[in-house]
């Protein structure tokens, strides 16, 4: 997913009724193709999931289907809002979360923290802010991001912001410990 971070102001002339506030930001409509993410007044526009990259999130969520987790109605979300704090939200590509997350979610304003989640790095992304967003999500409380590199077929497991193991050809990788039985091999993700 591609992301460019946009002052509010910045776009005024193409719009003059975006958000500056979050409450703002919360009733507003887009009228355009773009998703945002809100960071305390600013906001990140995103293009969503390209539908090259679809087969790879399918490949992901089948596996997600054959996990205990998954038996325990937890769910593997695309492009679900993430409130990370109370003045920031994210829009991993894939995000998990329990089935108490989710029942929880739908009846208090508390917003449930995924401890997997899953961003699809495109050429387009500034490593600044891919590299931000692992500070954030493990600040929040995420245990293990994935980051996948369709172009270098390569993948990225993080599960803190100091360890990372990349993975090439050949190499199998999982979301232990939040989901220890999804596991698979890059060779896997990548055939088409």
């Amino acid at each position: 997913m591609e992301n460019v971070a946009v002052a509010p102001d910045e776009m005024e002339e193409a719009d003059d009724r975006l958000p500056t506030t979050k409450a703002e930001f919360m009733a507003w409509s887009p009228d355009n193709d773009f998703q945002y993410e809100w960071d305390a007044g600013t906001l990140t526009e995103t293009a969503g999931m390209k539908k090259e990259e679809r087969p790879l999130v399918r490949i992901i969520t089948r596996l997600f289907a054959q996990t205990l987790a998954y038996q325990q109605q937890g769910e593997l979300l695309a492009e679900t809002q993430c409130w990370l704090t109370d003045e920031q939200m994210r829009i991993p590509d894939l995000a998990f979360f329990t089935d108490e997350q989710i029942k929880a979610s739908a009846l208090t304003d508390r917003e449930p923290i995924p401890a997997f989640v899953v961003e699809l790095i495109s050429p387009g992304d500034k490593v600044i802010h891919v590299e931000k967003k692992v500070l954030e999500y493990f600040a929040a409380g995420v245990q293990v991001v994935w980051h996948i590199y369709p172009d270098l077929k390569m993948v990225r497991v993080f599960t803190s912001p100091k360890h990372s193991l990349t993975c090439f050809e050949g190499d199998t990788f999982d979301a232990t410990p939040a989901v220890p039985d999804l596991q698979l091999t890059v060779d896997a993700l990548f055939a088409r």
